[in-house]
């Protein structure tokens, strides 16, 4: 297990993971730009959780056809959430949070049932 690296690389000015590639934006945001045109859903997710873990910023995604179904794709089946962002002429997706397993977890209420 310890040859199976699963990280982001550097490559002259970007990033890439797989066919995904990305970039820091500032200090406290780091931006995919691009899923590639044959990731897959999972794949895009993986992406995404390790830039989190990886970079320690807030993610977000460029809003493209491309990126635009896969951040769709894993809105309808709960293992994501995101929203709008407009960062000067660009419109970004703002990762909020990510549930690999599809299912947000439910708070459990304060009180017990007998």
């Amino acid at each position: 297990m310890v040859e199976d690296y699963h990280g982001w690389d550097q490559e002259e000015d970007h990033w890439r993971f797989a066919d995904v590639v990305g970039k820091p934006y500032n200090e406290t945001v780091f931006v995919i730009s691009n899923f590639g045109s044959n990731t897959t859903a999972r794949q895009a997710l993986s992406a995404i959780l390790s830039a989190m873990n990886q970079f320690h910023r807030r993610v977000q995604v460029e809003q493209t056809d491309v990126n635009t179904r896969l951040i769709e794709k894993l809105k309808e089946a709960s293992m994501l959430r995101a929203t709008t962002i407009t960062c000067g002429d660009d419109e970004h997706w703002g990762i909020l949070g990510v549930h690999p397993d599809g299912k947000a977890k439910k708070k459990k209420p304060w009180w017990k049932y007998w």
